[in-house]
């Protein structure tokens, strides 16, 4: 993919002419990242901008007891860091490559002055930042009122969704997610959550292989996670 096509495909550049690409392209710097290797730390000074050229990296809140609570897992394509780049503070998380990845670096005096004068640029970033808060709300609140199960369930089939690789009707979810990463995202202990593993096993719903999650049964599996309006009573 060109870097154009690959800037074109984030919501905040998209409205930028070629001749603002351009000029975007030439301030961004490469750099690459092997596996588990951090990008920044939670608390370090912000700044940057990160876009995801190529590979996976996952997004965490550390505890004091050396655990850590994953928030999300992003890929190319996809940018970080956005918050620090707005207001300059450190760092509200820690971001790790799961896989070897390739970024491009945008100082925060560059994308300022891309934002001055430039109000459709501005509302996309607002648009990017209030979907991000969106989708904090909609966790906070699923893990007060959904079950283990529904938690679990739901969050195998959004990564199906985002990194699903359909092979005979079977999708294979494309990136190594453990039991341990599975109770950080869902909010359960490792026990329990091999607990429920292994009565999706069990009933044919999934498969577990080599780190990786294989879809058997999609519909079931939809009707285990069922919607939060459902599962809050709405």
């Amino acid at each position: 993919m060109t870097l154009h096509n690959l800037l074109r495909k984030i919501h905040i550049f998209n409205a930028l002419e070629d001749q603002d690409l351009d000029e975007l392209a030439k301030r961004l710097i490469q750099r690459r990242f092997s596996c588990g290797q951090v990008l920044f730390h939670m608390g370090d000074e912000g700044g940057n901008l990160y876009i995801i050229r190529q590979g996976r990296v996952k997004v965490t809140i550390p505890s004091s007891d050396g655990e850590e609570v994953i928030l999300t897992i992003l890929s190319a394509g996809e940018i970080l860091g956005e918050l620090s780049l707005i207001d300059g503070k450190p760092r509200s998380a820690t971001v790790q490559a799961m896989e070897e990845t390739n970024v491009l670096v945008l100082y925060r005096e560059d994308f300022l002055d891309i934002l001055r004068g430039r109000f459709d640029v501005v509302q996309r970033v607002l648009e990017v930042l209030t979907q991000r808060l969106r989708i904090t709300d909609i966790s906070l609140a699923e893990s007060h009122f959904l079950d283990i199960n529904s938690r679990l369930a739901k969050k195998i089939l959004g990564l199906g969704r985002d990194f699903g690789i359909e092979e005979e009707n079977i999708i294979r979810v494309g990136v190594r997610v453990t039991q341990k990463d599975l109770a950080s995202m869902v909010g359960a202990t490792r026990e329990s959550i091999n607990k429920q593993l292994k009565v999706l096993r069990e009933k044919g719903i999934i498969n577990l292989t080599g780190g990786h999650i294989e879809i058997l049964d999609l519909v079931r599996l939809a009707r285990r996670a069922r919607t939060s309006a459902e599962a809050m009573g709405t």
